[in-house]
């Protein structure tokens, strides 16, 4: 059985291009051997993360994450069984949250700065696969 997971967490100490780095090179390496796929957004204090896989592999994974000090305030924003992958072509995408995105940002929330805390899961939903649309279109590097 497939689920998908989408969480929010503000980070401890701040967001370095380092730490994004490390975040995507350890999932895209341990990821594929467990059955697990995502997208990560973040900013400089904020991730989204959405993971998708085998039950006991993105609970296993999301225990985990709960156990990290690089951030805090884990809160679950969705949870489902789902009978197909949003990003099955990635051990985990990567989408940044610029300012750049400040329409995308408005299009689904309030805001038009990234707070994901702000937004219900269907507004989340729609703006990570707008995200994952364009990261598809330019091809990024940090997919795998």
């Amino acid at each position: 059985m497939l689920v998908r997971l989408t969480y929010a967490s503000r980070a401890s100490q701040g967001v370095s291009a380092e730490l994004i780095r490390e975040i995507l090179d350890s999932s895209q390496r341990n990821n594929p051997g467990r059955g697990l796929t995502g997208i990560l957004c973040c900013n400089a204090n904020i991730f989204l993360q959405a993971l998708e896989g085998p039950r006991s592999e993105v609970n296993a994974l999301y225990n985990r994450l709960a156990d990290d000090s690089r951030h805090k305030d884990l809160t679950i924003l969705d949870y489902a069984e789902i009978s197909l992958r949003r990003y099955c072509n990635w051990s985990m995408g990567w989408a940044g949250a610029k300012r750049v995105n400040r329409e995308l940002f408005l299009k689904y929330s309030a805001r038009d700065h990234f707070d994901p805390f702000d937004m219900s899961a269907e507004q989340i939903t729609g703006l990570l696969l707008e995200m994952s649309e364009s990261i598809s279109a330019i091809k990024s590097p940090v997919l795998s």
